[in-house]
């Protein structure tokens, strides 16, 4: 996964390169592109509303050959894709109605909410690194 922006010499924010996208994401990706979305930052993590317990279990352990599911920050949006092979299944929620990210349990189970007015979703990462990279984004949007 790509930094999602770097300090430059005068000490302003410059956008670093888009992230990798994975095979699976490539209908997604140039789907977005297509519609005017920038991808920012592509990362392995599930809904916490529609994982069993094993899905769950398998994103805490970090099983990178075993990925169900990603978290698609674009410019606009936040996606939730979990890929398919005839179609993906994508849920999408827009940046602007966004009001904040928090921790779970301190991160310990690479859980961070992201609350939507006054309805908040889990998601589990797979890396706590790509988490801490979506709370450092998000949270540079809302200050």
């Amino acid at each position: 996964m790509t930094e999602i922006a770097q300090t430059g010499e005068g000490g302003g924010k410059e956008r670093a390169q888009s992230p990798e996208v994975p095979k699976k994401l490539g209908r997604i990706a140039r789907k977005l592109s297509a519609s005017g979305e920038e991808l920012v930052l592509i990362a392995p993590a599930i809904l916490h509303s529609q994982a069993s317990e094993q899905m769950l279990t398998i994103a805490r352990m970090g099983m990178l050959d075993k990925i169900l599911g990603y978290l698609v920050t674009t410019d606009k949006n936040v996606h939730f894709v979990r890929p398919g092979l005839a179609w993906d299944s994508v849920r999408s929620v827009p940046l602007d109605q966004v009001t904040g990210v928090e921790y779970v349990d301190e991160f310990h189970n690479n859980t961070l909410k992201l609350l939507v007015g006054e309805k908040a979703e889990k998601i589990i990462f797979y890396d706590d690194l790509h988490g801490i990279r979506f709370y450092q984004y998000i949270r540079g949007l809302k200050r």
